[in-house]
């Protein structure tokens, strides 16, 4: 009987431990499994990431802190990581050249003068909301690829070829940003923080004709690249001709006026001196008309030796030069009113005619 009942006990006390075990078991799988589920809520985002949130599928908001976050575990939230922060780029036409080296490599558009141009170009743009850019849209990147595609066509299109070749890239950029811009705020909404995208930058890289025509729109170039150095170098020769006939203008200018100042001054001092002349001749009038007189013979006879007689005396009173060259002939008469005074003229340094 003893053994019997050392037996039972035995027996209980093995059943409880097994119990026991098996609570612990249960609990530590509990709890295993119970952490697990929770740890379905921990997710990490780096830098540039924003993680959206779900809540039963709807949207709670948006998580931008960098590091370990946690929310509700799945499936009762979900999170969704996008990078806001980098930049995306499309391109549009092969990138580069053709691996034939052909031209056609690009999206060929048609401009306003019914030629056809073959245009390379990317897109670069960041993700504004992500929450509109994964779930807003089926399929994000197309509807962006075909809007800037359009964009492009509608700002070369209105474009001569020439234009677009040559003369206005920076014009077709800017003006294909405004008008994808547009689009996208006609087609998102235009409240604040609903746009998906930001539109950072529309990089024309190669427009050119079709192969077929390329050397001929080369010659063109040329020809108006020559036409712009010829344009170039003849304002600069016009510049430079007008700046000569100016600088040439003044100096004949600076020059008639020092000869106007230099006559004005002259015409003062001959003034001068015949008001001087005047005064003199007022208080002496005789003595002025025969200095006067003497001195225009000297002036109109320069190299003629001259001698002042008393009239009359030339006839009984020959003078002879001492050089012996012939008789010195009397000095012409005076003017009425110097014979009436007794005045007349003879050689005087150097006598009159031989």
């Amino acid at each position: 009987m003893a053994d019997s009942s050392e037996k039972g006990s035995k027996k209980r006390v093995r059943k409880s431990i097994t119990r026991r075990l098996l609570g612990w078991l249960l609990t530590l799988a509990a709890l295993a499994v119970i952490a697990g589920w929770l740890s379905t809520g921990l997710y990490k985002l780096e830098l540039g990431e924003e993680a959206i949130i779900l809540r039963l599928g709807e949207h709670q908001g948006n998580v931008k802190r960098e590091g370990w976050n946690w929310h509700w575990p799945e499936p009762l939230e979900y999170d969704r990581p996008v990078n806001t922060q980098r930049q995306r780029t499309q391109f549009f036409g092969r990138e580069g050249q053709a691996k034939d080296g052909s031209a056609d490599s690009g999206i060929f558009i048609q401009t306003a003068d019914k030629n056809i141009v073959s245009a390379t170009f990317e897109l670069q743009y960041r993700i504004d909301n992500p929450y509109e850019f994964i779930y807003g849209m089926v399929e994000p990147s197309p509807i962006l690829f075909d809007a800037t595609q359009a964009a492009v066509r509608k700002v070369i299109g209105d474009m001569s070829i020439d234009e677009v070749l040559i003369k206005r890239k920076n014009e077709i950029e800017s003006q294909a940003e405004a008008i994808l811009r547009t689009t996208l705020q006609e087609y998102f909404g235009t409240d604040e923080g609903s746009q998906p995208f930001v539109i950072e930058k529309i990089n024309l890289q190669e427009v050119n004709p079709p192969e077929s025509v390329l050397a001929a729109f080369a010659e063109v170039a040329a020809a108006q690249q020559d036409e712009e150095r010829f344009v170039n170098e003849a304002r600069g020769e016009r510049a430079e001709i007008i700046e000569s006939a100016r600088a040439k203008s003044s100096e004949l200018r600076e020059s008639s006026e020092a000869y106007r100042d230099a006559l004005v001054l002259e015409a003062k001092g001959q003034a001068g001196r015949f008001t001087a002349l005047l005064a003199e001749y007022q208080r002496a009038p005789g003595v002025t008309r025969e200095r006067l007189y003497l001195e225009t013979m000297e002036k109109v006879l320069p190299s003629v030796e001259k001698v002042v007689v008393e009239p009359g005396l030339v006839e009984v009173l020959p003078i002879w030069r001492q050089s012996g060259l012939g008789p010195v002939l009397p000095a012409p008469p005076l003017p009425h009113e110097a014979r009436a005074e007794g005045v007349a003229t003879s050689p005087e340094k150097g006598g009159g005619s031989q």
